[in-house]
């Protein structure tokens, strides 16, 4: 839950320095929860190869879920078996310029990611209505 920057951050384009800005604001605006929340792993502990990670921490309201697709198919379900059968609100909070979908199956307890391109990661916020 602690942001990590490295790499040549003075080389990076304007556009580039904009998602890290906003990746800062996101951090600062949920902090304290990630201070207090419960770390889980809906795919389990990610593997070397693994085409999908997923790393999540459970907050008093929902949680929040972070995704990131390395390859494989375009779309994953990830398990949240402690919000089943809850209306749950999703929110996507970074990169708001993303082209991703989620989609929350409520029975299940499942969130459905779509993520258009291998690389691509997202972080969301999962909410009770």
């Amino acid at each position: 839950g602690r942001i990590v920057l490295s790499g040549h951050l003075d080389r990076m384009s304007e556009s580039q320095r904009a998602l890290v800005r906003e990746g800062l604001d996101v951090y600062k605006n949920i902090r304290g929860h990630l201070a207090t929340g419960l770390p889980f792993w809906p795919l389990g502990f990610p593997g070397w190869r693994d085409p999908w990670l997923a790393v999540g921490t459970k907050v008093p309201d929902g949680c929040y879920l972070i995704v990131w697709r390395r390859g494989g198919a375009g779309a994953c379900r990830l398990e949240v078996a402690s919000l089943a059968g809850l209306d749950i609100g999703v929110s996507l909070l970074y990169p708001s310029s993303s082209a991703a979908t989620a989609s929350w199956h409520r029975e299940a307890g499942a969130l459905e990611v779509s993520l258009s391109r291998p690389g691509q990661a997202c972080l969301y916020h999962l909410a009770r209505k």
